[in-house]
């Protein structure tokens, strides 16, 4: 017997601000989404004013409120064990399994099919039916074991930068968890969010014909005018650690011999201490933390280039924030980025790890991009592109073939 039309989804967190959930929704295709902590007014106002605020936004409108299950319990342990010291990653590795039994617990019962974000698939997609549940895996991150090998590479060419939240990085590829590296073949469709991301799972053998690259998309903010002078901006906004190559953007910026006045300016929730220490040794470089939405849209508008040489990311959605707002891009093509244009829309690539090319092309936009606003309009032009309506349209073409 197969599965109904509607689908259970599962993650934790807004992740993707809930257009997965909500490109089934528009539909009439969720069933229901098991998150961890859902801010609906009755669910959040017995939180303390602090917290209340932070959940308060975890909403999606068109996400019936009804069709949301919160696992409050799991959101609590979590806190209490970081409050308590205990590894991050282990945490996540305890809790992310209940998401996964919820989702096959609801899926059982109403017989409904599976839409499931990579780390919460296993326990849901090899779970026993009496019905058969369409499958379909979201794929937001490389494959794990690409992933490993690329930061332990990194970390014997570069040591003494680990990631931003301290032991956050990937363990050696035959420690990973088998719900990490297998989800993909327990599934019927591949969701992934960027070529780079598909590439990884053809390469640990995966079945290219049922991988789908779909691209996340934006609301284009308001257009502004951009506030920058001659002087060359540039500007980082992710984690502070060795995924990001916030180390690599370091190293590049001190050997690029830049134009007196020019700086950096880092916006980071969380930072490694190794690369905070070699930030802070920079006179042209800036960190910023506890930036709020307006004061980073004006960092966007003064700086010429957003800047970020990921070793390793399954999309990279700060691109695509970047670019709405006018801002060129600088990446690898370990992310999105060549998915969604090339130079002439104000994406500009480089190899992942090369500090040196790295320098040169900073050196090289550092001349270009002051004297070239004609980028900016092309760079909001890909962003207009890639509205969050098309992606969810695309989602839901994969959950109904």
């Amino acid at each position: 017997m197969t599965g109904g039309t509607r689908f259970v989804c599962a993650f934790r967190g807004a992740r993707d601000s809930y257009q997965a959930a909500l490109a089934l929704a528009e539909s009439d295709l969720l069933d229901t989404l098991i998150t961890d902590a859902y801010g609906t007014p009755p669910a959040v106002r017995w939180l303390p004013r602090g917290v209340r605020a932070r959940f308060a936004g975890r909403t999606a409108p068109g996400l019936p409120p009804e069709r949301v299950r919160s696992l409050w319990s799991t959101t609590i342990v979590e806190h209490t064990r970081h409050a308590l010291g205990f590894s991050k990653r282990g945490t996540w590795l305890k809790l992310d399994r209940r998401f996964g039994e919820a989702a096959a617990e609801r899926a059982r019962r109403v017989q409904a099919n599976l839409l499931m974000y990579s780390p919460y698939a296993w326990e849901a997609f090899t779970a026993d039916y009496a019905h058969t549940p369409k499958r379909v895996l979201f794929q937001y991150h490389p494959h794990p074991d690409l992933e490993s090998r690329l930061l332990a590479d990194d970390r014997r060419a570069f040591p003494g930068f680990r990631e931003s939240s301290g032991d956050d990085a990937s363990p050696p590829a035959g420690e990973l968890p088998i719900s990490e590296r297998d989800s993909w073949r327990h599934a019927e469709a591949i969701i992934c969010s960027s070529t780079f991301t598909r590439r990884s799972l053809i390469a640990a053998g995966c079945d290219e014909r049922i991988c789908r690259v779909i691209p996340y998309g934006i609301d284009l903010p308001p257009e502004r005018d951009a506030s920058g002078g001659r002087r060359f901006e540039v500007l980082f906004v992710g984690s502070g650690g060795q995924r990001k190559g916030l180390h690599h953007l370091l190293m590049a910026w001190q050997r690029s011999a830049l134009a007196a006045g020019s700086r950096l300016t880092l916006v980071c929730r969380v930072i490694d201490h190794g690369i905070r220490d070699l930030a802070r040794s920079m006179h042209d470089v800036e960190i910023r933390e506890g930036v709020s939405a307006p004061e980073l849209d004006d960092l966007y508008a003064r700086s010429h280039l957003m800047a970020m040489p990921s070793l390793v990311e399954g999309f990279g959605h700060v691109y695509l924030e970047a670019l709405a707002r006018g801002c060129p891009v600088l990446g690898t093509p370990n992310s999105a980025l060549p998915d969604l244009g090339g130079e002439q829309d104000g994406i500009f690539i480089v190899p992942a790890g090369d500090v040196d090319l790295l320098a040169s092309q900073l050196k090289a936009l550092s001349r270009r991009l002051t004297g070239d606003p004609a980028l900016r309009a092309a760079a909001r032009a890909v962003a207009a592109r890639h509205p969050w309506s098309a992606f969810r349209a695309r989602v839901r073409e994969v959950a109904t073939q």
